[in-house]
This record gives C-alpha cells, sequence and structure tokens, in this order.
C-alpha cells in the first residue's frame, strides 16, 4: 500500500478561521498565504462552501480548487456545524485514508485525522461542533440553515481521535476556558437554554478530546472572535497538563486567517487584515448598505 502523502505536514502551514462560503474572501486569503511560501492551508470548520451540491456550489468549489492548483496548495476541511454533510457523505465517498475529496485540492479530514512532520511533530483533527442556533437556523451569510445531527461530536469519533499525545490539535469547537466562558456569558441573552445547553454538551465533547491527546496547542475558529490564552487542565485521574487554546475569528476579520509554525508551535496572527482583504471587506459592507 502506498503511504498517505496527506499525513505529512509541511513545518509551516495556513489556518483559516470560519470561511463561511465567502469565496471572495477565501481566495484572497490563500494567494496572501501563498506569498508566505504556505502550501498546506486548513479551514477550520465552517466551510459552507457545500450543502446540498447543486451546480453553483460545484462551480464554486472548482473555481477554488484551481486557485489551489495555480499555486500549487491544498486545503484540508475540519467539518464545522454549518456544513451540508448529508451531501458530503452522499456526493463523496472516503477513500481508504478516510478523506472525501470534493475536488482534487480540496480534501475534507475524517475526524481523527494525524499527521505529522519531518522533525516528528504532531498534528490532528477533530472537527464538529453542537449548533447554539440549532432551533432557529436560517440561511444567512454562508451558514446554511438546515440543522445535520453529523455536525456533533460522537463516541466513535473520540475513539478514532485515539488516546495517544499530540502535539497540535486543529478543530472546530474549543476547550472549556474561563477566558471562553466569559465571552459566551456575554452573549448568553440571544440564545435559549435549551440552545446554550446542547451547545455546550458538544463543547464537553470536544473537551474530553483535547484530555485524550493532551495537546500542547489547540487552534479551533466557531466563536467568531479571536482568543488567546494559556489554561491549565486537571482531567480526572491523569497528570495536569497546560494547553495553549488559540480562537481564530471569522471570515472578513482580522485574526481569522494564521500562519503556524508546526514544529516551534509558534502562530503568526496578523492584528489587520491585508489591504486586499481589507478593500474585499469594505466593497461587501457598501454592497449591504445599498440594498
Amino acid at each position: 500500500m502506498k503511504p498517505d502523502r496527506h499525513a505529512k505536514v509541511d513545518d509551516r502551514i495556513g489556518l483559516l478561521g470560519d470561511p463561511h462560503a465567502d469565496f471572495q474572501w477565501t481566495k484572497l486569503a490563500i494567494r496572501n498565504l501563498s506569498r508566505a511560501g504556505i502550501r498546506q492551508v486548513h479551514a477550520l470548520g465552517d466551510f459552507g462552501f457545500l450543502s446540498n451540491g447543486n451546480p453553483y456550489e460545484r462551480e464554486r468549489i472548482r473555481q477554488l480548487n484551481n486557485a489551489l492548483l495555480a499555486r500549487d496548495q491544498y486545503m484540508f476541511v475540519t467539518g464545522g456545524n454549518h456544513e451540508g454533510y448529508p451531501t458530503l457523505y452522499k456526493w463523496r465517498q472516503p477513500d481508504k485514508y478516510g478523506y472525501r475529496r470534493l475536488e482534487r485540492r480540496i480534501i475534507w479530514l475524517p475526524r481523527g485525522w494525524r499527521g505529522r512532520t519531518a522533525a516528528g511533530t504532531v498534528i490532528a483533527s477533530l472537527g464538529g461542533a453542537n449548533s447554539i442556533s440549532r432551533g432557529s437556523r436560517e440561511s444567512i451569510g454562508g451558514h446554511i440553515g438546515q440543522w445535520h445531527a453529523e455536525e456533533q461530536i460522537t463516541e466513535e469519533d473520540l475513539c478514532a481521535l485515539g488516546t495517544e499525545t499530540v502535539d497540535v490539535l486543529l478543530g472546530h469547537d474549543a476547550p472549556v476556558t474561563a477566558a471562553l466562558d466569559r465571552h459566551i456569558a456575554k452573549n448568553r441573552h440571544f440564545w435559549t437554554k435549551k440552545g446554550s445547553a446542547y451547545a455546550r454538551a458538544g463543547q464537553v465533547m470536544f473537551h474530553r478530546g483535547v484530555e485524550q491527546v493532551r495537546p500542547k496547542l489547540v487552534v479551533s475558529g466557531h466563536y467568531h472572535r479571536h482568543l488567546d490564552t494559556k489554561v491549565l487542565l486537571q482531567p480526572a485521574d491523569q497528570e495536569p497538563f497546560e494547553i495553549r487554546s488559540v480562537l481564530l475569528d471569522r471570515n472578513r476579520t482580522a485574526r481569522s486567517v494564521a500562519i503556524l509554525h508546526v514544529d516551534s508551535l509558534t502562530l503568526d496572527v496578523p492584528e489587520e487584515l491585508s489591504p486586499g482583504l481589507r478593500r474585499e471587506r469594505d466593497a461587501a459592507r457598501r454592497k449591504r448598505r445599498r440594498r
């Protein structure tokens, strides 16, 4: 059997906070990453480009693939909660490594995927998160409207992730921290108690995954803000360990694109949008105001 070439991780990779099917933003982001020498790009959930697989979606995915191909890049997708999971599972069957290829250069990672740099640094992916708006989902701004049960992290996913330690864990959801709890509490009045409890249950499942593999660094999306914090975790019947948890913001915001130096576990997160991304954001704002 040929080795899994996508398990080979470059020492520098690009990370995207929730793209939300924003084609222009995603295309400009991968262009900027390419200029920085990045060939592997990981989207951290709410990819959003696949909902029901209609011709428009397929064409945009094809165009995104062409943009990656022109720059000799690959995009790896860690699934979020706003994804067309039934279409994905019907449209693209997994290969022998568990990858579902939307196109040649766009690859949906299985939950529990692991890769390794030449220096031996281990990186893993655990997609999925519970939608706090499950009871009132609407299709707005790249958020896929229909709720799908496949968004949930399952016991099978945690089993696939395993218990061998990793250095970096990529996810859509994030571990439970006091800093993130404070951010969530500020917005709690927007959501129902039932929705909040459902979302928390999903976060707890992701947190269990963190405790299983004990990463030094966790990078996530989902919460539409940038947050960088360190916390000491103390799982039951285990030695405590410290993690750095970094959230990337969403499309069209600063601190939504990052470069991870995998072996040194350092992140470059620009504090401002690049000129091209800023022009694209401002043009979109003007267009919305004219409507």
